[in-house]
């Protein structure tokens, strides 16, 4: 990928990631510093390079990426990004005591754990792909029908590109809970190949007991 097309923003996002999923962190860092310098009107620029900073154990600068999120103004299509990315502020402060949050209102600021989070990200632009989740009581979670009886919460439908989507639940049931990604459809103005999408599992996410887990599939 990297000898392929070194200004395609989508592909340096792939490789950005798998960098990642390899924890070759600092060549990571750097593919997600040159997306930034390409795409600085997309706030997964910002929350990429925050991710993988806190992946990195450079918790402050993860922080400060990720706030830049939360606080900037965003294209109506990237809703509630904000949210997903204060999401994951809390849980780096929970973890990491010693990160300076002085500049975030302390208002937004709030320890809050959940037993299973999954995240639903893509590479492709103007595309649309859904996050389903479907819990042991055989109840479907996604865009449709976003809270579930046992307490499972679907976020906003990304129908224009990237992601991400998040389901989390507050207290899990025991059981299988089945993720499956639906390939709604595509707007670009060109040709569509394959769609590569990224989806990051936790359990007890927000802990000090947190387990991750990456998987990338390619789907037409």
């Amino acid at each position: 990928i990297a000898e392929m097309e070194l200004d395609n923003h989508q592909l340096l996002r792939i490789l950005g990631h798998r960098l990642g999923q390899l924890k070759k962190y600092k060549l990571a860092i750097y593919i997600f510093t040159e997306v930034k310098k390409m795409r600085e009107e997309e706030p997964q620029s910002y929350r990429d390079l925050g991710l993988l900073y806190a992946q990195n154990k450079q918790y402050q600068k993860a922080v400060n990426y990720l706030y830049e999120v939360v606080k900037r103004p965003w294209d109506s299509r990237f809703p509630d990004i904000q949210l997903i990315a204060l999401n994951e502020i809390n849980a780096i402060a929970a973890q990491h005591k010693k990160v300076n949050l002085d500049k975030i209102d302390s208002r937004l600021i709030k320890a809050m754990p959940v037993d299973v989070r999954v995240i639903l990200n893509w590479d492709a632009d103007n595309t649309d792909m859904d996050l389903w989740v479907i819990e042991p009581t055989y109840e479907k979670c996604y865009y449709g029908h976003k809270l579930t009886k046992i307490g499972g919460k679907m976020s906003r439908d990304f129908t224009r590109g990237y992601g991400p989507e998040e389901y989390m639940i507050r207290r899990a049931i025991p059981g299988n809970y089945k993720i499956k990604v639906n390939y709604y459809g595509n707007r670009q103005q060109v040709l569509a190949g394959a769609t590569t999408v990224q989806v990051t599992l936790f359990l007890y996410y927000g802990t000090k007991k947190q387990v991750r887990k990456d998987i990338t599939l390619r789907l037409k």
